[in-house]
Order: structure tokens, then C-alpha cells, then sequence
């Protein structure tokens, strides 16, 4: 109990990157169904911890761009964007063209991130919803 409270003390952005972290390691759990174990596990890693990446990238972007005018954290924001979808892109590439890593493994890496996300937001909304009751 007492390490759900100190869980839940962390900020949202740290308790997304460590539930992101962990539903990586929940997927690669599906490696075994697969034809090629390591390899989608490698690919759930390599996603996954591009994801995670990727994610604390945009944190430290809007972070920074709070404390800029808004016309230069306009500009900021939209070459950070430019450059993480370019960085995805060589990601994604470099996932097809290694034999090491499957790409399915990877596609579902990448959206780690996004499952913590929803996670998180069903489980404070069911939150709120018993906090009314």
C-alpha cells in the first residue's frame, strides 16, 4: 500500500514513462505466441524504449517552450515536432531493414506510451466517478 502512495506522489509525466515501461514488458510477454521470440521481444524493447524516449522529448519541449515569447516557442515547438517525427521515421527504418528485430514488436513498442496514457486516464476517471459516489 504504502508503495501505491509513493506511486501515485510522482508526477503524471514520471508515472506515464513507468507504466509505459511496463506495459512494454506486458507485450513482450506475447513474444512466445510468436514464431520468433527474441526478435519481437527485441522489437517491443527497441519501440517501447523509443517511445518512452520520445515521449520525455515532448515533456522537455513544452517545458522549455512555457518560457519563450510566443512567437519563438511557436517556431521551437514545430522544428522539436518536425525533428521527433523524423527520428521515428529513421526508427521505424531501421526496425524494417533489421533482421534482429520485428517490426510488429516495434509498432506496438511505439505505442506504449499511448496505452499508458489511456490507462491512466480510465483509471483517474474511474477515480473521480467513485470519489462522487
Amino acid at each position: 500500500m504504502k508503495t501505491i502512495q509513493s506511486f501515485n506522489k510522482l508526477s503524471l509525466e514520471t508515472r506515464i514513462m513507468i507504466e509505459s515501461g511496463l506495459v512494454s514488458l506486458g507485450l513482450m510477454l506475447f513474444s512466445f505466441l510468436t514464431k520468433d521470440p527474441l526478435a519481437f521481444a527485441l522489437g517491443v524493447l527497441f519501440g517501447g524504449a523509443y517511445s518512452i524516449l520520445n515521449f520525455r522529448l515532448m515533456q522537455l519541449t513544452f517545458d522549455k517552450a512555457m518560457k519563450m515569447p510566443s512567437a519563438r516557442a511557436q517556431k521551437y515547438v514545430q522544428t522539436r515536432y518536425f525533428l521527433r517525427y523524423l527520428i521515428t521515421g529513421v526508427v521505424i527504418y531501421v526496425a524494417i531493414i533489421n533482421p534482429w528485430v520485428n517490426i510488429i514488436g516495434v509498432l506496438l513498442g511505439l505505442v506504449a506510451v499511448k496505452i499508458s496514457v489511456l490507462i491512466n486516464t480510465t483509471v483517474s476517471k474511474k477515480n473521480v466517478l467513485i470519489n462522487e459516489a
